[in-house]
């Protein structure tokens, strides 16, 4: 699942894709005890940008979860999430809206539309 882009500042060895994403050791864990799930297990990803990525897997294998830490809508339980050169895992909550709002999209698979509303 890794790319082989390394700087974010160069995109690697010369090249010219800078990385928009990127993922150090995540680990995402839910519950605790004999309950604890572990939906992502020490992941390490360069997401390049102008790239176009696909993250595919089987149903749970933990694609939503990643993506959701990698825009920072959820919290990671250890590892570093960093979007272009800003480290999000420990900003706080203001600062990580902001940069959501200035910086990431989402195109959703499922999505619910208003039959009562229209675009304009």
């Amino acid at each position: 699942m890794t790319t082989a882009v390394a700087n974010p500042r160069t995109g690697g060895s010369g090249g010219s894709t800078a990385v928009a994403a990127r993922a150090r050791q995540v680990l995402k864990a839910y519950g605790s005890g004999e309950t604890r799930v572990v939906a992502l297990d020490e992941v390490d990803v360069d997401i390049a940008r102008g790239a176009f990525t696909a993250i595919m897997g089987p149903s749970g294998s933990g694609k939503s979860t990643l993506m959701h830490c990698l825009a920072g809508l959820d919290s990671v339980t250890s590892g570093q999430v960093w979007i272009g050169e800003t480290e999000i895992t420990a900003l706080k909550e203001k600062k990580l809206t902001r940069l959501r709002r200035d910086k990431i999209g989402f195109i959703f698979q499922a999505f619910n539309l208003l039959p009562t509303l229209n675009a304009l």
